[in-house]
C-alpha cells in the first residue's frame, strides 16, 4: 500500500504542475485492460474488468 501512496502523491504533484500550465495530455490505448479488486476481511474480491481502446484526453484548468 505504501508504494500505491507514493504513486498517488507523485501523480498529484504532476497534475498540479500541469494545471498551472493549462496543459492537455492525450493517452492513446489499444486493448488496455484493467481488472479491479478490493480486499474484504482478508479476501481479495474481484470487482470487474474495464477495457479501453481509443483516446483519453485530460485537460487541466
Amino acid at each position: 500500500m505504501a508504494e500505491e501512496q507514493e504513486w498517488a502523491n507523485l501523480l498529484a504533484e504532476i497534475f498540479d504542475k500541469l494545471t498551472e500550465k493549462h496543459a492537455t495530455i492525450t493517452y492513446d490505448f489499444e486493448n488496455l485492460e484493467m481488472k479491479g479488486k478490493v480486499e474484504r476481511s482478508g479476501k481479495v474480491v474481484p470487482t470487474g474488468t474495464v477495457s479501453l481502446t481509443g483516446k483519453l484526453t485530460i485537460t487541466a484548468k
